[in-house]
């Protein structure tokens, strides 16, 4: 071998030194921007829960209250001197109304502790929050319907075309929960 060919090959076998240098300094480069990216994200993912878990605590709490509220507020309805009929069952439908909405409550809450556990959400509890929140309207109607009357006719009118637009949303989300199946499911 000639000392030409022998310089090419320190040359080229320098270029090929400097080349892994430089291509081994972007990895290092990448993978610091990838840790600090992962140290972000862990922060944030820590954080996010922190912040679902204090909403969580506050739902949990908020239910609590509201179904003291409920038991309360029937109980001051129905332990009444000269109670009449009409009153204890505006009282019990006022009863079943707050209970479903402390399942609402409830419901949410479960939706917050599902995204704890699996960092995840579901369309599932949603579907359930709209039926059960038309159902707690149409309750909410009947209840006024039942005890006041049909009164005024505009009054009346409007009440019907809002039981009308509760059934509808009942009918709507039951049929979206039967037609996505499993795929609504956790």
């Amino acid at each position: 071998m000639s000392d030409h060919e022998i310089s090419m090959g320190e040359e080229q076998h320098s270029a090929e030194s400097s080349h892994v240098a430089i291509h081994t300094d972007h990895l290092e480069s990448e993978e610091s921007k990838d840790s600090i990216g992962k140290i972000s994200a862990n922060l944030l993912e820590r954080g996010d829960s922190i912040i679902y878990a204090i909403v969580g605590i506050c739902f949990f709490l908020g239910g609590f209250v509201a179904l003291g509220y409920s038991f309360w507020n029937f109980a001051s309805s129905v332990f009444v001197p000269n109670l009449i009929p009409a009153n204890f069952a505006s009282a019990i439908i006022q009863l079943v109304s707050d209970l479903l909405l402390v399942l609402i409550i409830m419901e949410v809450l479960g939706t917050v502790t599902h995204y704890l556990r699996e960092h995840a959400t579901s369309l599932r509890p949603f579907l359930f929050i709209g039926i059960i929140s038309a159902t707690r309207g149409i309750l909410s109607i009947g209840a006024k319907l039942s005890v006041e009357g049909a009164g005024n006719p505009q009054a009346f009118y409007q009440e019907m075309i809002e039981l009308g637009v509760n059934g509808a949303v009942i009918l709507a989300l039951g049929i979206t929960l039967k037609l996505l199946g499993k795929q609504v499911d956790d």
